[in-house]
């Protein structure tokens, strides 16, 4: 699910990119993203402020590098590579960070050539050694995205209205990427707060001309309807998110009818029929969840997180869960992580989280740019302190 998100730490270290709008407090979802309430966000970070890389990032680089890494997590490799050389060729220097990220996309995907012909032009910029290539894996993919597949968000379990700062990220996405899909399919609940923050999201969606697949609006308009009494002028929001619904589907009959009777109830002029640019669903739509994920072993000296992680609550997850119960420091080794799915780095998120509501101290080791670059793009550099490789 689903930059998803917060307010920085005053402890900790900052870069440009640190101040960019649709960082605020964290709150409560029991989506499949799996957001909780953090509390104090800097109580443990502050204590190893110290410790934290901090690396200088260009107002001008930070769109190509949270598009690159939204792009990764979604398997489209070729279209994040894309976008990181087009803002290195754009620009005479770009941020050390955009060019760290191009590099291990270029050992991810195997790119020998391309990583040393682009070291050319590193030691010519910045007269310095380039990077040298050492044998990543290539990440496995299954299948690989289409250039222009639309990033995922999948919500499960009860919506409640505490996530508004990671929808309102949701939103900042899908702006940048002109798309975005929403499954609706497996919600099991809406809570008046809940049915406020969808119904604005998609208001704040259409007026961006972002192009949404809304799958499962179905079953959301089904666990709206009961909420709806007419002549009982209560719960409007609901009334308003069911109505979003119907434009979602595209049923002009029931919802002009509906909007009668939502007049009837709250003396009230209700919303015209307008229904948003519906981006559909491609053919080979699986739901952004293929990839296999793949279990981290638990070792003496840390928590390990390789292969590809995805699904709103991977195995891997349930893992760290129980390893970090017994421990004040969450020491994570994803070194040999390959790739973080954007619903798992969610799900991810909240458990680190709930890690430092408890008052505990969360490390991620050494994590490929890519990766790196999707933690903070999700708010998770705000629960964790996150350890780069040299470059």
């Amino acid at each position: 699910m689903t930059s998803l998100f917060g307010k920085k730490p005053s402890g900790g270290g900052k870069s440009a990119d640190d101040s960019r709008p649709g960082k605020s407090d964290r709150g409560d979802v029991t989506t499949s993203l799996e957001f909780t309430h953090v509390g104090d966000i800097g109580r443990s970070l502050a204590a190893a402020a110290g410790k934290i890389q901090v690396l200088e990032v260009s107002v001008e680089d930070v769109a190509a590098i949270e598009e690159a890494a939204v792009l990764y997590a979604n398997a489209n490799d070729s279209g994040a590579k894309e976008v990181l050389e087009e803002a290195l060729d754009s620009a005479s220097k770009s941020s050390d960070r955009l060019w760290r990220m191009l590099f291990d996309l270029y050992r991810l995907m195997g790119d020998r050539p391309s990583f040393e012909a682009r070291g050319v032009v590193f030691a010519e910029l910045f007269e310095k050694s380039p990077p040298i290539w050492d044998e990543a894996t290539p990440v496995a993919v299954a299948p690989a995205a289409p250039k222009d597949a639309a990033p995922a968000v999948n919500l499960s379990g009860n919506l409640s209205g505490n996530a508004r700062p990671q929808f309102e990220q949701l939103v900042r996405i899908g702006a940048k990427m002109g798309k975005l899909r929403i499954d609706l399919s497996r919600l099991r609940g809406v809570d008046e707060a809940g049915a406020t923050l969808l119904s604005d999201t998609l208001d704040a969606l259409r007026r961006a001309k972002v192009k949404v697949a809304l799958l499962g609006a179905r079953q959301a308009f089904s666990l709206l309807e009961p909420q709806l009494k007419v002549g009982e002028p209560q719960g409007r929001v609901f009334w308003l998110c069911a109505l979003a619904m119907l434009q979602q589907l595209g049923e002009q009959a029931p919802f002009e009818d509906m909007a009668v009777n939502f007049a009837v109830t709250f003396e009230e002029s209700p919303p015209s029929w307008d229904p948003p640019e519906i981006l559909q669903p491609s053919p080979t739509d699986t739901g952004g969840i293929t990839p296999k994920a793949e279990e981290g072993p638990v070792l003496k000296d840390g928590f390990v997180m390789d292969g590809v992680v995805a699904g709103g609550q991977p195995e891997v997850l349930r893992k760290l869960a129980v390893y970090g119960s017994e421990r004040n420091a969450i020491e994570i080794d994803a070194s040999k992580l390959k790739r973080l799915e954007f619903v798992s780095a969610g799900a991810l998120f909240n458990q680190l989280a709930t890690f430092q509501t408890q008052g505990k101290l969360n490390v991620i080791h050494h994590p490929n740019e890519m990766v790196a670059a999707l933690m903070r793009v999700m708010g998770i550099d705000q629960v964790a302190q996150i350890e780069h490789k040299k470059f």
